[in-house]
């Protein structure tokens, strides 16, 4: 087990950079794995971790930002703006309509990116998740040993698009989900790099097999299923470089109050 990263207070940690780093939050730690494609350091996956002023709620984002270079600089600059913004805010949805708002003015109308965002109430134990036509993330319940997908439905019926990725149109809205997770789950967020990653053949790992190399890993704690995920990804892959960038982030809840491991 390395050492974590522990935020503090009001910080808020960022990147789009190479990365296998573990971050402590109140109640929460984050595993952030991250490969950018290609000869350049950054790509186009953007991930922030922050935690509020008063060390309460924690929120941890994941964008796909289509291409690469200005398009996923200016995102990136917006989008911790407004982390920053709603550093206290549990509820993401405030967060994504600013972005989406953001994208379409200030990108070049080209670009758009896909996002799935969390929020962490440490006291209550409360987990939100809204998503921008990013892929779903997935949750194993410790107790049950279960793996499971978030389900949306209740979502479905809502007015306007839903989950539509940023910038594509004005009155998107998102999906919404609220869990409490117990001590020793996992929730797994991943960009598409991962789960379209494809073998020597050209075949695509595809969401069911996902699922199934999950089900196969030790979920003993986020470090240790994150780092086997991204060696069964690469595995699978044959060895070789990702075609697409490619993050993995492992949240798993720990004991209340509890920022020690």
């Amino acid at each position: 087990m390395s050492q974590p990263r522990r935020l503090d207070c009001a910080e808020t940690w960022a990147g789009n950079e190479g990365t296998s780093s573990l971050v402590e939050l109140p109640g929460l730690a984050a595993w952030v794995h991250s490969i950018p494609a290609g000869a350049e350091d950054a790509g186009g996956d953007v991930h922030y971790v922050s935690v509020c002023p008063s060390c309460i709620v924690s929120r941890v984002a994941l964008a796909d930002v289509s291409g690469h270079g200005h398009a996923v600089v200016a995102l990136s600059t917006k989008l911790r703006t407004l982390m920053e913004k709603y550093l206290t805010a549990l509820e993401p949805n405030g967060l994504m309509h600013d972005l989406n708002e953001a994208v379409q003015t200030e990108l070049d109308g080209v670009h758009y990116a896909t996002m799935v965002a969390a929020g962490f109430h440490g006291r209550r134990g409360l987990l939100v998740i809204s998503n921008a036509g990013h892929p779903p993330p997935f949750w194993h319940r410790t107790r049950r040993d279960e793996w499971a997908w978030f389900d949306e439905d209740s979502d479905r019926h809502r007015p306007g698009a839903i989950g539509t990725p940023l910038g594509l149109l004005p009155d998107a809205s998102y999906t919404r989900t609220v869990v409490k997770p117990e001590p020793g789950d996992l929730i797994v967020l991943y960009s598409d790099g991962v789960s379209e990653s494809r073998d020597a053949s050209g075949e695509e790992l595809g969401r069911d097999r996902l699922m199934e190399i999950a089900r196969s890993l030790d979920s003993g704690n986020a470090e240790r299923f994150g780092t086997q995920l991204a060696q069964a990804i690469r595995a699978f892959r044959g060895g070789g470089a990702p075609e697409d960038d490619e993050t993995i982030i492992v949240l798993e809840r720990l004991s209340t109050g509890d920022r020690s491991r």
